[in-house]
């Protein structure tokens, strides 16, 4: 299990990579693209693009739920759907075993968190390929989209390191 350090918080927040309003047309023209976030997926798939890999908890904010329309698009996608517990500030075992297995089984999927996802992006972009765009949610700001390549990838592989439990 990873438990996220009070001392980390501000640090995981920074980010070096672009925060969008509009959907990017690169993740148009991507091979794989997860999304970790209800709002963000939720974008995306009002725009035609559907993620290989959705990790929702069906809130935004941490604590608001979904409207009715919001859930049904998400639910609209059709594809292998999973439902793990994860509590906030962790990422649980299970949470990353279901990233690691989707993103190795190349089946679309949809991870579906029974608690808080926000750290879920971590084990996606340490699990993704080079080349692959992992978007997560940003509130108020819009959606940030990872690039994953070498760099972000040490980035992701050495928070999870002082994470881990």
């Amino acid at each position: 299990m990873y438990i996220l350090k009070p001392e980390m918080a501000q640090e995981l927040k920074q980010t070096s990579s672009k925060i969008y309003t509009d959907t990017p047309d690169i993740l148009y023209k991507s091979e794989f693209v997860a999304t970790v976030g209800d709002i963000c997926t939720i974008k995306l798939i009002e725009e035609g693009i559907i993620p290989n890999l959705m990790v929702v908890d069906y809130k935004t904010k941490r604590s608001i739920k979904l409207a009715k329309m919001q859930l049904g698009v998400i639910e609209s996608v059709k594809c292998k759907s999973i439902e793990v517990d994860n509590e906030p500030g962790t990422i649980s075992q299970q949470l990353y075993f279901e990233i690691k297995n989707a993103i190795k089984s190349k089946i679309m999927t949809k991870i579906i968190v029974n608690g808080e996802e926000d750290l879920a992006t971590l084990p996606v972009i340490k699990h993704s390929k080079i080349g692959a765009k992992v978007i997560y949610g940003m509130p108020d700001k819009g959606m940030v989209v990872v690039d994953v390549n070498q760099q972000a990838k040490e980035r992701a592989n050495k928070l999870l390191e002082r994470m881990l439990v």
